[in-house]
């Protein structure tokens, strides 16, 4: 299968000086070009075409490139529009470039003091000052110079504290020419860092520090003669301003971003031995480890449900990060007839700055199979009824009754009181006793006997339990933060005394740090923290769907269970 075939222009810069050149190159991507027609350039000056042409072979799959450059110079200020190229491919495709426009700026006279003197700066620049609980927010470390740098080493980035962080490998990092109060630049990203807050408030993140090399005439002998002149520079630290969420919807998922869901069954017609299997497909940009189980609704209660087997997929793409993530059911028929399903998928949408439910509606027909099942109305009418147990009549009872048996007297005289029982049970109790003493004043030596941390450890599932009871009772109120709140200290409780870690040193942060060092099995840290990061969202977020509430419950019982 060939690649696909694109027309593009790229330009190398936004804005520059009145007398500065800038290129502007047409690129032709998996076609050979048969004829071109250059754009209107609208008052710029252009000089070229410069014509390049390259072939690659990756994996089995070839393409081609084909570029057409021109270098632009503007003589006065202003926004100049670089129209639309026109290409006819030798297969006879004709394809057009979107315009560009570029801002041209007037040099600064010679008294003008500009604020910004120096030759090289670095910025931290955030795609988004003003950020919800949740959002995906792109740090750049950006370097702007006027001389050129020969390499350039990272010292230190930025700390984010609070957030969830993700390095992002693929983005565009070609220098390019801007205008910086009156001054010309290159400039180019160093470093792309994704975060995601999770908590409101401002926070200000630290400046980055970079070493950089620049060539000098400094060098030693005919064979070298430049150096490279080591300097630190640093950025200014930067405020991001979080706001909570606020309100959130019943069945909020915890996702924050854009999001579309698509949701499919395996079958529409069932029989009653049949299973359907149900997979609701989220897709999108945001941090989609965060986005809980769905709510299927409908006529949910006519099927049986088993925990969904759950797909993560994630994805750079386009400078941000994202993916898909897939919760695939398996519905099991209590009844048969003709149902429907709700899948609901609500996310708070960072564009629209507002929550947003996304559903749909899937009919089942389930007929009947060898298994033998209620129809629809039958169920409706006994499968909530409460559990009648049949009156016993009086006259029943007498088959239970076993005949009395007469009681037997004896006018026998008594033996003696030496000899008896009862003189031996006196005789041996203070024996007993003594006995029963030692035995509970070696235990209580074997009881102090141990630190306090094995005393710890033998009561961490008890302690955990106690605690699993209050989210217990806090789930059956409703009450969402007091259940999420008991069940993060149910599980670093129980961590904490389980594996000896002070919980002053324990955090959400570094728990999979110090149970790894314990030699915890991955899957079991996994899913620690999974339940650790949604608690924390949740407590944020004002997640309140009973069910996503009564599964984290469940997860985390099982969790402690096999943790023991």
């Amino acid at each position: 299968m060939g690649q696909k075939v694109s027309f593009e222009a790229i330009c190398n810069a936004r804005e520059v000086l009145v007398g500065n050149p800038i290129e502007v190159t047409f690129q032709l991507r998996n076609a050979k070009v048969k004829k071109i027609e250059p754009p209107n350039f609208n008052g710029l000056k252009a000089q070229g075409p410069n014509i390049g042409q390259s072939f690659s072979y990756v994996n089995g799959r070839s393409s081609t490139n084909e570029t057409y450059s021109y270098y632009l110079v503007a003589n006065k200020p202003g926004t100049y529009k670089v129209g639309a190229a026109k290409v006819i491919t030798n297969q006879g495709k004709t394809l057009k470039s979107k315009p560009l426009t570029i801002k041209v700026v007037d040099r600064p006279s010679a008294d003008d003091n500009s604020a910004l003197a120096g030759r090289v700066f670095l910025r931290t620049e955030l795609s988004n000052t003003d950020a919800v609980v949740g959002e995906q927010v792109v740090v750049d470390i950006r370097i702007y110079t006027q001389v050129g740098i020969e390499q350039t080493e990272m010292v230190q980035e930025p700390t984010f504290e609070d957030m969830y962080t993700r390095d992002l490998r693929s983005f565009a990092d070609r220098p390019e020419i801007v205008v910086v109060e009156g001054a010309q630049y290159y400039t180019q990203i160093i470093r792309r860092i994704i975060i995601f807050p999770t908590k409101p408030g401002v926070v200000v993140v630290d400046p980055a520090i970079i070493n950089i090399g620049i060539a000098s005439n400094r060098g030693v002998g005919m064979f070298n003669p430049f150096a490279l002149e080591s300097y630190t520079i640093e950025s200014s630290a930067v405020e991001l301003n979080v706001r909570a969420l606020g309100g959130a919807v019943s069945g909020f998922s915890g996702a924050v971003g854009s999001y579309e869901m698509q949701a499919h069954v395996s079958k529409n017609k069932i029989t009653s031995d049949d299973v359907v299997e149900l997979t609701m497909r989220i897709r999108g940009q945001g941090d989609i480890k965060q986005i809980l189980a769905p709510n299927i609704g409908g006529d949910k209660q006519y099927f049986e449900q088993f925990k969904p087997n759950i797909n993560e997929d994630i994805r750079e793409g386009s400078g941000l990060w994202g993916g898909v993530k897939e919760f695939q059911y398996v519905l099991n028929p209590k009844a048969t007839g003709t149902f429907t399903i709700k899948p609901k998928f609500v996310y708070f949408d960072t564009k629209e700055k507002k929550f947003v439910t996304i559903d749909t509606t899937i009919t089942i027909d389930v007929v009947p199979g060898k298994n033998k099942l209620p129809t629809k109305a039958a169920y409706v009418g006994t499968g909530d009824a409460p559990i009648v147990i049949e009156e016993i009549k009086p006259e029943d009872l007498i088959g239970f009754k076993a005949p009395l048996t007469k009681a037997q007297f004896t006018t026998e005289k008594q033996g003696f009181f030496l000899g008896s029982f009862l003189f031996w049970g006196l005789t041996l109790l203070p024996f007993v006793g003594l006995m029963g003493f030692l035995q509970w004043k070696k235990k209580q030596v074997d009881l102090n006997a141990i630190s306090d941390w094995e005393r710890k450890r033998n009561n961490a599932s008890s302690e955990a339990s106690i605690r699993l009871k209050a989210a217990k009772n806090a789930l059956d109120q409703g009450a969402s933060q007091l259940f999420f709140n008991e069940i993060s200290k149910a599980l670093l409780g129980f961590v904490s005394d389980k594996y000896n870690i002070p919980t002053v040193e324990l955090t959400k942060d570094n728990v999979r740090q110090k149970l790894g060092a314990q030699d915890i099995a991955a899957d079991k840290i996994d899913s620690l923290v999974q339940i650790l990061q949604t608690s924390e969202m949740a407590l944020f977020a004002g997640l309140s769907n009973s069910e996503s509430m009564g599964k984290v419950y469940q997860e985390s019982t099982d969790l402690i269970q096999l943790m023991r």
